[in-house]
């Protein structure tokens, strides 16, 4: 046998006598990269959630909501400047 399969094998999941005899890298190596992915994930969702443009949007029909809910503007206007604020810009 070569140095380096004597290596490989004495690793666990990667062959060899135990109970870690798998045959390969087994699910171990799949945790990292479920974690990292984890991780990108929450950074990138807590980027879309503090983005200038989202929070100013919320902003914008917090106000509309309170001025339809003390009456200076009607449903219909409600409606359509919601509808204003929710298109995207390209």
């Amino acid at each position: 046998m070569s140095a380096s399969l004597v290596a490989l094998s004495a690793h666990p999941g990667w062959g060899g006598p135990g109970p870690w005899n798998s045959g390969g890298p087994g699910w171990w190596i799949v945790f990292p990269i479920l974690f990292w992915l984890l991780v990108a994930s929450a950074v990138g969702y807590l980027i879309y959630r503090g983005s200038p443009g989202r929070t100013a949007r919320s902003a914008a029909e917090r106000t509309l909501a309170q001025r339809y809910a003390s009456g200076d503007i009607t449903a219909e206007e409600l409606d359509e400047r919601r509808a204003v604020l929710r298109r995207r810009r390209r």
